[in-house]
């Protein structure tokens, strides 16, 4: 398209020429020069073309490589949202999971509750059980005086009654005698019959000793808690850690307060062993709260501690061990805690 019009120009070009008869010299270098602009038209066109062409293969490769970039993309976008969909997914089920775990925990901790009133009641009932004993007690040991006092009082007016049945035999015989031979008997003599009479009314002291025996049996009691103590510990290293509790549990109600300090320590430990950290973690603070000057408290504190490990509660683990370490640093449980944390 390109080399008609030139063609043409050309032939306008050379037409005078013509017209003036140009030679034939003219006319070769005419054409010499056509074939001339004809090869540098078609090496114009040739590199012109080549060029487009590479141009556009250039621009098809970056096409190629744009659309290989945007199906990366698309596919990074796919496993974007997909990672988000199973991390919705994760999330809902560890929702669901705490709540499950929260209402686990809410429910022990309101069977604990009720199991705690139960046995509060129980120990209600017992101590009104107790007191009605006692009170009972009370009453038997009344009515013994009582019947005592009355046996005695019924003694005594038996030998008063004797006493005077032998005064009246004595007045008779008296009588008789000094009607037969005018001899008298004194009354003094009268008087020391009757007082000998009335000598067995003197049952008083029997009382007071069988009162103060009734009131020294409980004191003797006082002393079997050591050997409670020590049957529990027997029975916490054969194993048998729910008799061991019950055990423990008995002498922390009723032993001196070393004792029961003792003891409830070991009721946190039988609790432990049966891996029932969350009760033991309870007993435990009933010592750290009520006895943190006792020598059982860093070690209640250190299993307290430990205890939280146990239920993958890291961080409050972690917290009792620095406490532990800041309130009791010379304590061979503090160096235990530095062992722990680390």
């Amino acid at each position: 398209m390109k080399k008609t019009p030139f063609s043409l120009v050309c032939a306008i070009a050379v037409a005078p020429f013509l017209v003036q008869c140009a030679s034939q010299d003219d006319l070769n270098l005419i054409h010499s020069q056509l074939r001339s602009i004809d090869k540098k038209l078609t090496e114009l066109e040739t590199t012109t073309v080549d060029g487009l062409r590479k141009r556009q293969a250039s621009n098809t490769a970056q096409i190629d490589q744009l659309n290989q970039e945007l199906l990366a993309l698309r596919g990074g976008l796919e496993e974007t949202g997909h990672l988000n969909r199973r991390l919705k997914e994760q999330s809902k089920e560890l929702e669901i999971s705490f709540k499950r775990y929260a209402q686990e925990e809410e429910q022990k901790r309101l069977n604990e509750v009720k199991r705690l009133e139960q046995e509060i009641a129980q120990k209600d009932n017992q101590l009104n059980q107790f007191s009605d004993q006692l009170k009972m007690q009370q009453e038997n040991l009344q009515a013994i005086q009582q019947a005592r006092v009355d046996d005695a009082k019924r003694k005594a007016a038996a030998a008063a009654r004797t006493a005077e049945q032998a005064r009246m035999r004595a007045d008779a015989a008296n009588q008789a005698a000094s009607s037969s031979s005018g001899t008298r008997i004194r009354a003094d003599k009268r008087k020391k019959l009757i007082s000998a009479g009335s000598a067995p009314a003197a049952p008083a002291p029997v009382v007071r000793t069988a009162t103060a025996s009734t009131t020294s049996q409980p004191a003797a009691a006082a002393p079997a808690s050591g050997g409670n103590l020590g049957k529990g510990k027997s029975l916490f290293d054969q194993g048998k850690f729910r008799e061991a509790y019950q055990q423990f549990e008995n002498v922390s109600a009723s032993a001196s307060a070393e004792d029961s300090v003792e003891a409830k320590y070991m009721m946190g430990e039988c609790l432990f062993a049966l891996q029932e950290y969350d009760q033991a973690i309870l007993d435990y603070q009933n010592i750290i709260t009520n006895h943190p000057s006792s020598g059982k408290a860093p070690a209640a504190m250190l299993k307290q501690a430990m205890a939280f490990e146990k239920l993958n509660d890291k961080d409050t683990a972690k917290i009792l061990y620095k406490k532990l370490i800041a309130t009791y640093k010379d304590s061979p449980e503090a160096q235990q805690a530095e062992q722990n944390l680390n």
